[in-house]
């Protein structure tokens, strides 16, 4: 058998791919998607981290050209004024630092392609979180997970979305799930006999290891939830579907999702500015540190790649448990 062979040229013309050589400080900034599309999670990034990372080098890139300098001459002197601009412009630490992350990202592949020798980005950054960012505002205590799960009715043999919801707050305040994740859950991920989840993460993807009762919930959804042939999709045949005319078996997307909860986060009483379905994984980090004073616990369940962001969960539990404010005594406390 002959070897096949294949020329640089039809190589090229059959991928579709630019010339390394065509590659230069110009060029990387005209076709930096389709390269950061081939270095990131071994070539199948998805399409959520790619517009997240195309949206912030796309405003960095936008930044670099109004104050006339080249994004591939800048030094890491010249990058700090560009992390100072996003904290002036009031912007949460932990979105400053995903917009960091994505820019290291392409000064990652500058340097792989030669163009040049450092990233200026690379140990430029800011604090992992700030301390207000989770308040008692944003999660539940354990007597008001109870009360959020008490007002869902039982299943009526007709309400599949009753079940639904319940094991979807199960699986985000109990196991710490983002709602990404539950929306790309599919049966295939789910292995009964080990009593895992394949989880599909933010970042990367893990298993989880849930509770008897979250196990439970989700086997009696799955008897009832709808679903055909025709739901399954680039994840595999979904998990959470919707139940209207209009979708009825089709994944329930992120939207979906987001309405669901926050209809039985109002009905609750807890529905406020800023309290959202991830208030839920808030919850599980909170509650978890609570029972367990482990924050390396902590951090395996939620899946953080630093522990100093899981760290978060023990300030806020330290604080409101410890109450130094106490030690201060007034006179009329001396009586």
């Amino acid at each position: 058998m002959e070897d096949f062979q294949m020329t640089e040229s039809q190589f090229l013309t059959a991928g579709n791919y630019l010339k390394q050589e065509e590659i230069n400080e110009n060029t990387l900034l005209l076709n930096y998607k389709t390269l950061l599309a081939r270095y990131l999670s071994q070539g199948e990034p998805s399409e959520d981290t790619l517009r997240n990372y195309y949206s912030a080098i796309d405003q960095y890139i936008k930044w670099c050209l109004e104050n006339k300098c080249h994004p591939l001459k800048i030094t890491e002197y010249q990058f700090m004024y560009y992390r100072d601009f996003l904290l002036k412009n009031k912007m949460k630490k932990g979105s400053i630092k995903s917009k960091l992350n994505a820019i290291k990202q392409f000064y990652n592949i500058a340097v792989k392609l030669n163009l040049i020798k450092s990233s200026p980005a690379k140990d430029v950054g800011v604090k992992a979180y700030e301390p207000n960012e989770i308040s008692p505002l944003k999660f539940l205590t354990i007597e008001q997970l109870n009360h959020l799960l008490s007002i869902i009715p039982a299943y009526d043999g007709k309400h599949m979305e009753y079940l639904r919801d319940r094991t979807i707050i199960m699986l985000m305040a109990l196991e710490g799930l983002r709602t990404v994740e539950v929306y790309r859950m599919s049966v295939s991920d789910i292995n009964w006999d080990m009593k895992t989840i394949y989880i599909h993460g933010k970042g990367h993807n893990d298993f989880i290891y849930p509770r008897q009762d979250v196990f439970d919930a989700l086997k009696d959804y799955l008897k009832v939830r709808p679903s055909s042939l025709a739901s399954v999709d680039k994840f595999g045949e979904p998990v959470f579907t919707a139940v209207s005319n209009f979708s009825r078996g089709k994944r329930l997307d992120r939207r979906g999702i987001r309405y669901n909860i926050d209809k039985w986060l109002n009905k609750a009483g807890y529905k406020k500015a800023g309290i959202s379905c991830h208030m839920l994984r808030h919850t599980c980090g909170t509650l978890l540190y609570r029972s367990t004073k482990d924050l390396q616990i902590v951090k395996e369940v939620l899946r953080h790649s630093d522990i100093n962001i899981t760290s978060k969960y023990a300030h806020v539990y330290d604080q409101m448990n410890k109450r130094y404010s106490s030690t201060i005594k007034l006179d009329e406390e001396k009586d």
